[in-house]
């Protein structure tokens, strides 16, 4: 019951930021903070895939990339891989539920986090 009251809050979260920024634009400063997903330097984003996923998960636009950590929805780190551009992060023995899936650069500085799904 927790984790379905937490889905939502997040769910609902991502929708209010979303509308945030289509209400003020993307050039208007943020008083939430930073936004789920960001982009590089050249305009591609960073991504995980695929979504959901049974055992494996990638980046794509990796090359920033130093560390992943894994999370539940309470919060606990589950897993950390340091990346290596290309390099495949074994899941399979994560409960099937959802995750949060936070990136980081070689200052160890989040530069997003984003939701998946284990089945």
């Amino acid at each position: 019951m927790k984790q379905i009251i937490l889905f939502f809050f997040i769910s609902f979260l991502s929708l209010a930021i979303q509308a945030h920024n289509g209400l003020f634009g993307s050039d208007s400063p943020n008083p939430i903070g930073p936004t789920i997903s960001i982009f590089e330097d050249n305009h591609s984003k960073i991504s995980i895939f695929p979504n959901p996923t049974t055992e494996f998960i990638s980046v794509a636009n990796d090359k920033n990339v130093k560390q992943i950590t894994i999370f539940n929805l309470v919060g606990r780190k589950i897993k950390i891989f340091e990346a290596k551009s290309g390099e495949r992060y074994n899941v399979s023995g994560l409960p099937n539920g959802m995750y949060l899936v936070q990136l980081r650069d070689h200052n160890l500085k989040v530069i997003t986090t984003q939701r998946i799904s284990k089945r």
